[in-house]
């Protein structure tokens, strides 16, 4: 009968009265208290009724395993209510679906979920097997001192996955494919990701079309780590991976793009877009390694040293509409590329103490169109081994000179 209390409806005021007379006189309250808690599936498992205690102390893993059976067997959901859950074994959903209340806030700076923590170290804390998710828990991590190595928080490994209003708190990676097998499909949204030590988020292995919304990377504690580690988005071999209002905070590089992840099987380059997507305070904002085909739309870069590093020879990448701004580098840098197409982009290098070049050409094919280029020293550098450089419509304001070609002449053909 609770739910008439929570809504106030109209309809509740009238059924109450009745209820109330139904009820034997003195069981109307003991009644009422014995209901389970309300959840959003009323056929879902429910770990408490299973014995878990969710205080933050006790073992919880024997509910959840059995929880995770039944659900399989049963094809029904899992609930899991506020509170803190330890476990000690990874809690693997196949067809089946593990969820927290509803949420209603975006579980960033409050633990509106519930919690829970991982006291093994051998493996991760969910796995993801074919149909698979995960929604609205908060995953948290506990570390006697600071790791050199661990497991996932979240392994996926088969298709059709989906992971959102997630929180997973201080692992040493965050959501990571397993490189072996084909996850496509996968969904990933609305997913905040607290100081991981070694990798945000991997995609790899994806054969269709998955996409990751709104996910944060944010490394700014509970320690302190330099910029020489940690990437907040690794991307492998992806069939139309679909980035959108992703963000990635202090990793050493915000978007890695290659063709070979150490301790994956499955190799191959992205093909992908990624919009409105942004980082701050990296050291590198986006690296694509190898034969990979991107499109850049919109989106901030702001970083410690480069903004946009394009290194294969068969590296496909345009940037379009989006603001690269660098300190210590230069903001685009191409060392090699089929072709890199850089339009209608804010490209600085603000800082007199660190004054270079705000692009450098090394070689490939470069189209520079309808941009503003801004820094203190020469604007475009290109390199003698360029191939191609087309500059067409750009505002430059820099220390001269704006562009600094060192190609040597080649005979005009006859």
């Amino acid at each position: 009968m609770r739910p008439f209390v929570t809504r106030h409806s109209p309809l509740a005021s009238c059924l109450l009265p009745l209820v109330s007379c139904l009820l034997p006189c003195g069981a109307q309250s003991s009644a009422l208290s014995s209901q389970p808690p309300s959840t959003a599936n009323p056929d879902a498992v429910n770990v408490r009724s299973l014995g878990a205690k969710g205080d933050g102390k006790a073992d919880d893993t024997a509910a959840f395993m059995e929880a995770a059976a039944i659900a399989g067997k049963e094809m029904r959901t899992i609930y899991v209510p506020r509170g803190v859950y330890r476990v000690a074994k990874p809690i693997v959903l196949k067809n089946a679906a593990l969820h927290g209340p509803e949420p209603g806030a975006w579980p960033a700076d409050t633990d509106a979920t519930p919690v829970i923590i991982p006291t093994h170290r051998d493996g991760p804390c969910i796995e993801l097997t074919a149909g698979g998710s995960i929604r609205g828990v908060c995953i948290r991590y506990e570390w006697q001192k600071e790791p050199e190595h661990g497991p996932p928080a979240i392994l996926i490994s088969g298709i059709g996955a989906w992971v959102s209003s997630v929180k997973i708190m201080y692992p040493w990676d965050g959501i990571m494919t397993d490189g072996v097998s084909n996850v496509g499909r996968l969904n990933i949204a609305d997913v905040f990701i607290v100081s991981p030590r070694n990798v945000g988020v991997r995609v790899t292995g994806t054969w269709d079309v998955p996409a990751l919304r709104n996910v944060e990377v944010w490394n700014a504690g509970p320690v302190a780590r330099g910029l020489e580690k940690g990437i907040g988005f690794d991307l492998g071999k992806n069939d139309l991976i679909r980035l959108t209002d992703c963000f990635a905070f202090a990793m050493n590089v915000g978007f890695l793009l290659r063709d070979k992840i150490p301790g994956c099987k499955i190799e191959g380059g992205t093909w992908g877009v990624m919009t409105g997507c942004s980082t701050d305070y990296c050291s590198i904002g986006i690296r694509v390694e190898g034969e990979n085909t991107v499109s850049v739309s919109g989106g901030t870069f702001w970083q410690h040293h480069n903004g946009l590093i394009v290194d294969g020879e068969k590296a496909r990448v345009r940037l379009t509409g989006a603001e690269v701004k660098s300190n210590g580098a230069p903001a685009i840098t191409v060392l090699s590329a089929d072709h890199a197409v850089i339009t209608g982009c804010s490209l600085l290098r603000p800082m007199q103490e660190h004054a270079g070049p705000v692009v450098e050409v090394k070689t490939g094919r470069v189209i520079l169109q309808g941009n503003h280029i801004e820094g203190h020293g020469s604007a475009i550098v290109i390199g003698e081994k360029a191939r191609e450089v087309v500059m067409n419509g750009n505002l430059v304001d820099a220390v001269e000179p704006k562009v600094d070609d060192r190609r040597k002449e080649t005979p005009k053909p006859k």
